[in-house]
C-alpha cells in the first residue's frame, strides 16, 4: 500500500489525487496539440500495422499446415478484431493517454517523496 494512504487524512488523500488528476487533464490536453505526439501515434500504428501482417501470415501458415487452402483474406478477417480490441496494448498503443498517466505518476511520487 502507497505511504500516503497509510499516513495522510482523507482530506490530503484527496487533495493529493486533485493535483495528479489535475496534472494528467492538464498533460492530456497540452499531447493532444504536440505534433510530435502525433508523430509517435502514427509510429504505433505502423508498427501494429507490421505486427497485424505478420499475424495474419501466421494464421495463413496454420491453415497450410493444416491441408486448408484458405484465402489470405480470411486471414486478415480472423486477425482484424484481435488487433482492434488490442489486448494488453500488443499491437498499439494510444500516445496521448500513455503520457497523460504518466504525469499523473510523477505527480504522486512527488508528492511521496515530500514525505
Amino acid at each position: 500500500m502507497p505511504i500516503f494512504v497509510i499516513q495522510l487524512s482523507k482530506a490530503e488523500i484527496q487533495h493529493r489525487w486533485d493535483l495528479a488528476s489535475a496534472a494528467k487533464k492538464a498533460e492530456l490536453k497540452r499531447s493532444l496539440r504536440d505534433p510530435k505526439v502525433w508523430l509517435e501515434q502514427a509510429m504505433s500504428f505502423t508498427g501494429a500495422a507490421i505486427k497485424t501482417f505478420c499475424l495474419m501470415l501466421v494464421v495463413d501458415s496454420v491453415f497450410r499446415d493444416q491441408g486448408i487452402t484458405a484465402p489470405m483474406s480470411l486471414s486478415f478477417f480472423l486477425c482484424t478484431p484481435i488487433v482492434a480490441f488490442n489486448p494488453w496494448q500488443m499491437f498499439w498503443r494510444y500516445v496521448p493517454l500513455d503520457r497523460a498517466s504518466a504525469a499523473f505518476q510523477e505527480v504522486i511520487k512527488e508528492l511521496n517523496d515530500k514525505l
